[in-house]
């Protein structure tokens, strides 16, 4: 199996590092899957990552049609919206890659197509996005390094598609610039990436602060601390190991903080988007993590009181408590 077709699904933060590191490809076919306003925009404008322009493909997905790989790097928000042009996109032999924050991305696009296309994987990459002069999106990254990057695998056992699966990604990886790793953890490695997202992004959003604060103040830490519990509880619950040496120690050695190359005014995403009055992934994580705690039984105090929180602030944007 030879990937030569590949779709993105989201051309964000997240997908930008993919269409950096796949428009280099001369012989491959790669388009972005885009309709609309934001067709139109890419089309018209490209985007910058990193101080360079890209102008890469952009169609429908009919238009398209069925393709070797594709990446889904959407929000939350927008994954049934997008769930007619994955389908149009699959066929026998498609594998889907969602880089989607949460643990349940990947049961909701199996439903869509069927079993057998969905090859699980997380990316860690630090990334921003701001929309630039005349509208276009300006898109910068710090090159993944290290134990940062994209993860893909399958959980054991592996079925012979599975093999030939894997085999034909880690061909497809080695010849773009893009640093992955193939791993035999996937699922583990997954919610270990969902409790940096919950820890690390939540508390600095309710306070409106860079990560630096989870070191010097006992407070943020406090709040952060007591959100990873919950999801440590919920993961043990349904028999799911952390493999948490995916994630950097913190720099007050407990949990996954900033680290010494990272300057502690970072804003991690949900506070990116409260930034520039766009709606967060909150659904995804605290209010995911209360529907879990919910059907196990498990209680989520904490994740429950931020998810109001992050709606609350939402709304404050949205012009909701606009009284003057």
């Amino acid at each position: 199996m030879e990937i030569k077709k590949v779709a993105l699904i989201g051309a964000g933060a997240i997908g930008s590092y993919l269409i950096w590191g796949l428009s280099r490809l001369a012989d491959l076919s790669f388009t972005v899957i885009a309709d609309g306003q934001r067709g139109e925009r890419l089309r018209e404008k490209g985007l910058v990552i990193n101080g360079e322009p890209f102008r890469p493909m952009v169609q429908g997905a009919e238009e398209t049609g069925p393709v070797d790989l594709i990446f889904v790097t959407v929000k939350y928000g927008a994954l049934s919206a997008i769930l007619p042009a994955v389908t149009a996109l699959t066929d026998s032999r498609t594998m889907i890659i969602s880089l989607m924050n949460g643990v349940d991305s990947e049961a909701v696009l199996e439903a869509a197509v069927g079993k057998g296309h969905i090859v699980p994987a997380l990316l860690r990459i630090a990334s921003h996005r701001e929309r630039g002069k005349e509208g276009i999106d300006q898109v910068t990254f710090k090159e993944p390094q290290g134990i940062r990057g994209l993860y893909y695998g399958k959980p054991a056992p592996l079925s012979q598609r599975d093999e030939v699966q894997l085999e034909a990604l880690k061909a497809f990886f080695a010849r773009t610039p893009l640093l992955t790793h193939m791993s035999r953890t996937i699922e583990s490695d997954i919610w270990a990436k969902f409790l940096f997202n919950i820890g690390q992004n939540i508390p600095q959003a309710i306070v409106g602060c860079g990560t630096g604060a989870y070191a010097d103040s006992e407070h943020v830490r406090f709040l952060k601390e007591r959100l990873e519990e919950e999801v440590v509880l919920v993961a043990k619950a349904k028999g799911i190991s952390l493999h948490t040496a995916i994630l950097e120690p913190g720099k007050n050695g407990k949990g996954a903080g900033y680290t010494k190359s990272e300057s502690p005014a970072v804003r991690h995403s949900t506070l990116q988007d409260l930034d520039h009055h766009r709606h967060t992934e909150i659904d995804m994580l605290c209010g995911r993590m209360v529907e879990m705690g919910e059907a196990l039984g498990i209680p989520t105090p904490y994740n429950a009181f931020a998810y109001h929180v992050i709606k609350a602030l939402e709304e404050k944007n949205d012009g909701l408590f606009d009284y003057e």
